[in-house]
């Protein structure tokens, strides 16, 4: 029987529609489905690694981020302690201030006070000036017994000397 097929299969004029073309059309639609998949397999890849490049760059860019955080928060808690510090001193300046104001007003008050007795003592010198003037001169009319001369100069002066009395009290 072997031979028969043999026989039958090398004949010229017989068509052969068996096993061969189908064997031949599988393995083309395999090799094709192959490339076909593995074409997909490679850009599936090939995505793949384009993701994973992302995603690594992503994670690089958060974790830098994370870090400059890290690094802002506590310059900024530094800072804060700083401000706190600065507040207690501007506090403490503020008591100063308050302190010296009244020390200040205080001082100012009595500068006034001294400028208002130093005024009513340049008028007492004044007028004792003025009374003194006025005796020289009556002692002088006197000392050659001109006592007109000496009237009329203690009476010149006798509101200034009056003056002087009631200033000293």
């Amino acid at each position: 029987m072997s031979v028969d097929l043999l026989e039958h299969e090398d004949s010229p004029g017989v068509q052969t529609a068996g096993p061969r073309p189908r064997r031949v059309r599988r393995w083309v639609a395999g090799v094709a489905v192959a490339v076909l998949v593995s074409g997909v397999l490679g850009l599936l890849a090939n995505d793949e690694v384009r993701a994973n490049t992302r995603f690594d760059r992503s994670h690089a860019a958060l974790t830098l981020t994370r870090q400059r955080t890290a690094v802002v928060a506590s310059e900024l808690t530094v800072v804060r302690n700083q401000l706190h510090v600065v507040d207690g001193q501007v506090a403490q300046n503020h008591l100063a201030l308050a302190r010296d104001t009244t020390q200040l007003q205080g001082a100012q008050q009595a500068l006034a006070d001294a400028r208002a007795h130093v005024s009513h003592q340049a008028r007492d010198i004044v007028d004792l000036r003025t009374c003194l003037s006025g005796v020289e001169q009556a002692l002088n009319a006197l000392s050659v017994n001109d006592r007109g001369h000496a009237i009329a100069a203690l009476d010149a002066v006798a509101g200034s000397c009056s003056a002087a009395v009631s200033a000293d009290g």
